[in-house]
């Protein structure tokens, strides 16, 4: 049994230091392999994509790679434009499909220079339409042939977060659209509520270290009453009360986590199966895509759009 009164809250805090880490977790955001873009425009650019998971409950993933992966290739004419775009809008399919994207995934190829976007089945009804992902190809293929790479990622998500706005219900955009002032008002909220992380992050570390340290005097105990120190007290402690303490720990790291972080919005991040339709953003999930993109090149020669409106990776 974990004498020591500190040994539970410890366990307490190491949950919560663990539940905490949980609730960090997402699923859209930047992962630029592929090496085209700067940090700091990564870093504006997830922001964003943050926001616009949070306000609109839909992902924005955009991934860069470097070539095309050998197993994607295989058995493909690279030499067949045609079959080069099939190959593209297939990978780019199945890339959303394993990272379970709700809403839209962005693939950009440096070696050949491709950018294919796919959007999913529910995202396009309303959130994000076809004239919509035809209008974001435009506007990311004119920046990317333009080698302005910064501006190519920036003014996607931009526009991804305006359009998903102007879609919303009137009702349902005032709630998400807010003033100027209010603006203000949270920026000074993050200001002042940063302090809060690092005094968090310090205490939660010094209480792993006590948890560690109660632990061994736990173990040091039991070995000086003849093995009994692990064995439940008539009251039922010992280790089911550093189970509950630990449980109970879970969930208050991802509540200071929510209550902190300013986000208020669900914990655990990727799983998007229990998303509920609250008073803003989309309801509902996706679960097939479809897709258009274009080369980008320095031998671009025009017209030579992929994908098409095939979903699933069907022609």
């Amino acid at each position: 049994m974990l004498k020591h009164p500190t040994a539970i809250t410890l366990s307490f805090l190491f949950a919560t230091l663990f539940g905490t880490a949980l609730a960090a977790a997402g699923t859209g955001g930047v992962r630029d392999s592929g090496d085209f873009f700067s940090e700091a425009a990564i870093k504006e650019a997830t922001r964003t994509i943050s926001e616009i998971e949070t306000q609109f409950k839909k992902d924005l993933v955009v991934e860069t790679f470097p070539d095309i992966p050998e197993e994607t290739k295989r058995g493909v004419d690279l030499s067949d434009k045609r079959d080069v775009n099939r190959m593209f809008e297939q990978w780019t399919v199945k890339e959303a499909k394993q990272s379970r994207v709700n809403g839209i995934y962005i693939l950009i190829s440096k070696e050949p220079a491709h950018l294919q976007i796919v959007v999913g089945n529910d995202t396009q009804n309303k959130a994000f339409t076809l004239k919509d992902r035809e209008n974001l190809a435009n506007l990311m293929l004119s920046k990317l042939r333009a080698k302005k790479n910064d501006e190519a990622l920036l003014e996607c998500v931009q526009y991804v977060s305006t359009t998903m706005a102007g879609h919303l219900q009137p009702s349902k955009r005032a709630n998400n659209v807010a003033s100027p002032s209010v603006v203000s008002s949270r920026a000074l909220q993050t200001e002042h509520a940063t302090p809060w992380g690092w005094i968090i992050t310090a205490v939660l570390g010094i209480g792993a270290v006590w948890l560690i340290v109660g632990v061994l005097r736990s173990f040091m105990g039991r070995g000086a009453t003849g093995g009994q120190g692990m064995m439940p007290s008539a009251g039922g402690g010992g280790m089911f009360n550093s189970l509950l303490g630990g449980m109970f720990g879970a969930a208050a790291g991802m509540w200071l986590y929510d209550q902190f972080s300013g986000s208020h919005g669900n914990a655990w991040g990727g799983d998007h199966d229990n998303r509920s339709s609250d008073s803003t953003g989309f309801s509902g999930q996706d679960t097939d895509y479809s897709g258009t993109g274009g080369d980008f090149g320095d031998d671009y020669s025009g017209g030579d759009w992929g994908g098409g409106d095939g979903g699933g990776g069907d022609f």
